[in-house]
């Protein structure tokens, strides 16, 4: 054996074997839902297991379409992750942009507030923010959805936004208000288009924690017609009895959102997460 295939060999087996069966370990579950989705009921716990779906059958997704109300659920889920998505970098975005350029007392004592919201679980203030809604009446609304979102998923935003910010010279948005530009026009025609990557990965993370947000939602919402995706997928499994089917299907339809939008940012997100790492 020549020294070629020697390294060769201890190049497959060091490095790509590895990542080939970290690879599989990570899609199998997917491919598992997908393959169970697209079984027929009475075969899903049919032994002994068949790894591909036969027969075929779309039947589960027909079904959580037509009667189970996933197309609320897929609409409420998608109201309440926008609306909070945008309305986290709207104020992420002054917020860190405050944060890294100016100095004022307390500046600090701010920013430490706001990493140690990152360390409470948030079951810490489910009760309050129920008392609170309760009074306001937003129980059954998905306002108290987006509210808590919000409050949950802002300070990590503002932090991430202020470590881009500060990877920024101050002297672009003071050129740009020399030339004539408001501090407005400044930040978001010259200072944000800097750093695109960061607002898309701040967006993305405020996406998925809002999309994937169970126990506010269990809590604060009890009126079927305006669960969220989370929570009517829990609704599938009784108290003797586990629609499987059903729920890998609804599952790959929630998982559909999520998908699409990492294939489409995941240049901006690479780029995002390196950038804050090295300024943050």
């Amino acid at each position: 054996m020549n020294k070629k295939t020697k390294k060769g060999l201890r190049k497959f087996f060091g490095c790509y074997l590895p990542i080939l069966l970290f690879t599989a370990f990570i899609i199998f579950p997917f491919y598992w839902f997908l393959c169970t989705s697209l079984k027929e009921e009475g075969s899903i716990m049919e032994l002994p297991i068949r790894y591909l779906p036969t027969p075929f059958t779309l039947d589960n997704y027909k079904n959580m379409l037509a009667s189970m109300g996933f197309d609320k659920y897929f609409v409420n889920s998608l109201i309440v992750s926008v609306v909070t998505t945008v309305i986290i970098m709207i104020v992420s975005i002054w917020g860190g942009f405050a944060i890294s350029r100016y100095k004022f007392r307390g500046k600090k004592l701010t920013f430490f507030m706001l990493l140690i919201t990152q360390m409470l679980p948030g079951v810490v203030i489910l009760i309050p923010l129920f008392t609170i809604f309760n009074k306001l009446g937003l129980i059954n609304n998905l306002w108290s959805l987006i509210i808590t979102n919000t409050t949950v998923n802002l300070p990590f935003c503002m932090i991430m936004m202020s470590g881009f910010f500060s990877g920024i010279p101050a002297t672009l948005e003071e050129a740009a208000q020399i030339d004539g530009c408001s501090i407005w026009k400044a930040i978001f025609k010259i200072v944000v288009p800097s750093i695109m990557p960061g607002v898309v990965s701040s967006s993305a993370f405020a996406f998925v924690n809002s999309w994937n947000e169970f126990v506010y939602a269990l809590n604060f919402i009890n009126d079927s017609s305006k669960f969220t995706l989370p929570v009517g997928l829990s609704m599938m499994k009784g108290e003797f009895t586990v629609n499987y089917g059903g729920l890998a299907a609804g599952t790959i339809v929630a998982l559909i959102p999520v998908l699409l939008i990492f294939c489409y940012i995941q240049k901006y997100l690479v780029e995002g997460m390196s950038a804050g790492a090295v300024k943050g």
